[in-house]
């Protein structure tokens, strides 16, 4: 089973900073074989794969004694000098000389690494490091698709430093169209920055923790080790925090869909707001600067953190059953397979602009297509 997280970090250490397996081992507190196994696996972590780690990770009895305790000790260390903080083994040790605890130091050097907090104040700075962030935000304007009005969905990301924007127009703002705008913009970027701003959007978040901590989604984890990127949220009803891509949004609205556009599709309309960020890049001026973001951008190009051999499986994942009738359900429709899959279990994997049903005896394979 993958550990999402541990799986992140691995590949961190070793692409984006460059340690050696045994010095990612020592960090860690893993073994060399673990590393070595993440690092080897030609694999990549599929949609079926997550679902694998989707199970609810219960701890031990034993260990959910003590959780509030070593909440307490490290809600404490936050006022703490750093150089005097808890270890893990020092965790270890109190608990099993104050409360008896019978469990081992590495399920508890296990615990207090997902646990731990790190709250740290943040300012925005006027300056960006090249490829280092890029800012994203849903946002939302009306256009005629085939003669009547819709409401659209932007999927918004611009790059803090040459502010290069990358725009594209979903139906709905679900799972799969999140992961789908994702893997389209490091496309078109040709590359991945190091770090992304977010709000504290459903599609990431499961739930909001002290400072800038989160519990994200298992699956955006599963993004970020897919592209190596990390993920950085704004505090609550904080905005401004990502002011860039908050601007972006009105911006598009008034320079790329005023005044009211008509397309037969949304690919047309997604073919003029790539046209449109083109000729913005080739217009703009990079703020506090005299260069256009094009310049900016050709040199920003070079920073960016090589795309992986694979784009990510950009789908939102569900299981079910094949009913008597040779359907299966999904949402409020009814798909028709084959009738030898009566009565199977198959995943449903949910595209942008299709749905695609995976046996679990062949989770991998390109499955039943259902437009």
């Amino acid at each position: 089973m993958i550990d999402m997280a541990q799986y992140h970090r691995i590949k961190w250490l070793y692409e984006r900073e460059g340690l050696s397996q045994r010095k990612i081992a020592a960090e860690l507190g893993v073994s060399r074989n673990t590393v070595r196994k993440y690092l080897e696996g030609a694999e990549m972590p599929t949609a079926l794969r997550r679902k694998e780690s989707y199970s609810n990770r219960t701890y031990s009895e034993e260990v959910q004694r003590v959780l509030p305790v070593i909440d307490e000790w490290l809600k404490q260390d936050e006022s703490v000098w750093k150089k005097q903080r808890h270890t893990a083994v020092r965790i270890h040790q109190r608990l099993v000389e104050e409360y008896g605890f019978t469990g081992s130091a590495s399920n508890i050097r296990k615990v207090v690494a997902r646990r731990r907090r790190v709250v740290r104040e943040a300012f925005v700075p006027l300056e960006f490091q090249l490829g280092h962030q890029f800012q994203f935000d849903w946002g939302e304007a009306d256009a005629i698709i085939r003669g009547e009005k819709i409401r659209a969905y932007l999927f918004c990301i611009q790059l803090s430093a040459s502010r290069r924007k990358f725009v594209r127009a979903y139906s709905h703002e679900r799972q799969e169209a999140f992961l789908d705008g994702f893997v389209r913009a490091f496309e078109y970027l040709g590359g991945v920055p190091a770090e992304g701003l977010f709000d504290n959007l459903k599609s990431a978040v499961v739930k909001v923790l002290s400072g800038r901590d989160r519990v994200e989604q298992e699956t955006f984890q599963a993004l970020q080790a897919h592209y190596l990127f990390k993920a950085e949220f704004c505090n609550i009803r904080s905005g401004n925090e990502k002011g860039q891509v908050e601007s972006l949004v009105g911006y598009v609205r008034r320079n790329a869909l005023v005044p009211l556009p008509e397309f037969q599709s949304f690919n047309e309309l997604n073919e003029h707001l790539l046209a449109w960020c083109e000729r913005s890049a080739s217009t703009d001026v990079v703020p506090y600067t005299s260069e256009l973001v094009a310049e900016v951008w050709e040199r920003e190009q070079e920073t960016l953190h090589p795309l992986p051999l694979q784009p990510f499986e950009a789908c939102r994942l569900k299981a079910g059953t094949v009913t008597k009738m040779s359907t299966v359900t999904f949402e409020t429709n009814q798909y028709s397979v084959p009738c030898t899959y009566v009565g199977q279990k198959v995943w449903i994997k949910a595209f942008v602009d299709h749905v695609v049903l995976a046996t679990p005896k062949c989770p991998n394979a390109d499955g039943i297509a259902c437009p």
